[in-house]
């Protein structure tokens, strides 16, 4: 989470806006990424305003989408890829994130989604390496 907490700081001090969609709890996330996020969707199946269940892929893109149509040049961060997986099937979240990706590339948007390559199948994770870059 350093790197990522490193690369989000810089764009956040650039003026980008940010969205956090993560596992971790709002509260949480302010400390392991000490900067201003605009904008925090917690994967949880626990009922709040700002919570998304892992198993809502369409709800869970209609945010990101929402946040993107206000903020063009903002920052997504999408952690938690893995814990998605693990509630849909993999084509139906590598389709959401394309649909993301697409969003993004036709603004001035930043997607920033870490990942542990060792918890995702070498063809998963061959797929994502092809639809962005790969930072460290």
């Amino acid at each position: 989470m350093d790197k990522t907490a490193h690369l989000v700081r810089e764009l956040s001090e650039a003026g980008s806006s940010v969205l956090t969609v993560t596992r971790l709890h709002p509260d949480l996330v302010s400390e392991s990424m000490p900067i201003n996020v605009h904008d925090s969707i917690w994967l949880s199946e626990r009922p709040g305003k700002r919570n998304v269940p892992p198993d809502q892929l369409n709800r869970l893109f209609q945010s990101i989408s929402a946040f993107l149509s206000r903020q063009s040049d903002g920052t997504v961060v999408l952690e938690g890829v893995e814990y998605i997986l693990m509630y849909n099937d993999m084509k139906r979240v590598l389709a959401m994130i394309e649909r993301i990706n697409d969003i993004v590339m036709a603004s001035q948007a930043v997607l920033v989604m870490p990942v542990d390559p060792m918890s995702l199948d070498p063809r998963t994770l061959a797929y994502l390496r092809r639809s962005a870059e790969v930072i460290g």
